[in-house]
């Protein structure tokens, strides 16, 4: 199938105006995300065809002006068959999809460490402020339009609500219609979505947050009543009353209440990160860095060597994982540096790569990257290979708080999410984030980092 000049390869999501599709570039081969005006039923009721086009193509040129490496960029924009579509930068993860958020979304989700949570937050507040000041507010703020690259940078999409300071056309809201997210949008946006500010967008960076600090939505009704958010401090123990008073101001019911602009909450999430690491300082001059955690169950032979192919609804008991997609045992290993770029797991007696791969690579990479290190001998090994779901979850630790951050961590961090040599189909293969400590998958295409292991 192609629309205009591109191929598509398959369908990566749909919304209110339009389905995004992964597309194939002519001749460069190049993948990228094509998205094509498709509204659904109900938006076609509420708004006229004329409107929605209007909107669409708003979307390219708001997109298409705002060139900051936190927004994700236009390269294209055409109409095949009567149908308008643009391309735009292609990843394959979000903050949606990392922190385990499903349609139920209410439900808990993966806490991330802080330091995670912080940066994803700061470089959406960067990109926010980008488009505050020309006048933008983006108005549907949530963990799925927060793109994630290999690099770890945030790339904030879907502009489709995205409305102009004093414009009335072609971004008003339409008689019942609903404008933003439910859980992430300000309760002023639900009243009066046409006459918001850049305030509105900080109310939804303030939920997604606290989320990913806590696993929890403040959903509480003193947060609409009383104007007090439900203790984030309650959650985590990197969270104290500081960090409570922010969540008050990040979030208050009455926008004049809220950081007046995006920058201004960077500012005060920096402070709070300073203090934040002054306690860990402090945490780790009392701490026995070799203080003993419960071993978990482990055999060596147990640990599965051979791929395998798992589908979507039999791979959680394949791999043993909870209903977030995280190993039920972690924090079994138990590792000693050799010396020559490598690592031993007395627990399992695997010998693991201490770094990996410099790059992110495609799965089929992945493979000749092994294959490299077989090749050279790499530590004086040629049976290097890429690990199973099984060996790779057994290096997982709990997310750190305060005094987990200050015990030496022997494997580089840098190679966080690692291919691994089990496939979801002929097209998916699955992966495991070692900081976030869960079990993914996505498309052979993607590009994740590589961690060889042998014996």
């Amino acid at each position: 199938m192609k629309i205009g000049r591109y191929t598509v390869c398959g369908l990566l999501g749909r919304g209110g105006m339009g389905a995004v599709f992964k597309a194939r570039q002519p001749v460069t081969g190049r993948i990228v995300a094509l998205k094509v005006l498709k509204p659904s039923d109900m938006m076609e009721m509420l708004v006229e065809q004329d409107e929605l086009i209007a909107r669409f193509e708003s979307e390219a040129r708001i997109m298409g002006k705002l060139d900051h490496p936190n927004i994700a960029a236009i390269w294209d924009y055409d109409i095949a068959d009567g149908t308008p579509f643009f391309i735009m930068e292609y990843f394959c993860r979000n903050l949606g999809m990392v922190i385990g958020e499903s349609y139920r979304v209410e439900a808990p989700t993966r806490k991330l460490p802080l330091t995670t949570a912080v940066s994803y937050a700061s470089q959406t507040l960067d990109a926010l402020y980008r488009m505050h000041q020309a006048g933008i507010v983006h108005r549907d703020v949530k963990p799925f339009n927060l793109m994630i690259t290999g690099l770890d940078e945030i790339k904030l999409i879907d502009f489709g609500l995205s409305r102009l300071r004093g414009e009335v056309q072609p971004t008003s809201a339409a008689k019942g219609e609903r404008i933003g997210s439910p859980y992430y949008a300000a309760p002023e946006q639900e009243a009066a979505p046409d006459s918001v500010d850049g305030r509105a967008d900080i109310f939804s960076v303030g939920v997604m947050l606290y989320r990913m600090l806590t696993g929890v939505l403040p959903t509480d009704e003193a947060l609409y009543t009383n104007n007090v958010v439900p203790r984030a401090s309650q959650y985590s123990l990197d969270l104290d009353s500081e960090w409570d008073t922010f969540f008050d101001t990040a979030m208050a019911f009455d926008p004049e209440k809220r950081f007046s602009t995006a920058k201004e909450m960077r500012t005060a999430l920096n402070a709070l990160v300073e203090i934040w690491r002054e306690r860990v300082d402090n945490e780790c001059r009392f701490i026995d860095e070799f203080a003993e955690t419960p071993p978990c169950p482990t055999d060596a032979s147990v640990l599965r060597t051979e791929p395998v192919k798992a589908r979507l609804d039999e791979a959680q008991r394949i791999f043993g994982l909870d209903s977030l997609w995280r190993p039920d045992c972690v924090g079994m290993a138990d590792l000693v540096e050799n010396g020559d770029g490598t690592v031993t797991d007395a627990a399992t007696g695997k010998m693991w790569q201490q770094s990996g791969s410099e790059f992110a690579c495609t799965w089929d990479e992945a493979h000749a990257y092994v294959a490299s290190l077989n090749e050279q001998k790499f530590a004086g090994y040629d049976n290097w290979r890429l690990p199973t779901v099984d060996e790779l979850s057994s290096l997982v630790q709990e997310p750190p708080e305060l005094g987990a951050f200050c015990i030496p961590q022997l494997l580089d961090s840098a190679q966080d999410t690692l291919w691994t040599c089990d496939t979801k189909s002929y097209m998916a293969a699955w992966f495991v984030s070692a900081s976030m400590g869960f079990v993914g998958w996505q498309d052979m295409t993607c590009q994740f980092a590589v961690r060889a292991v042998r014996g």
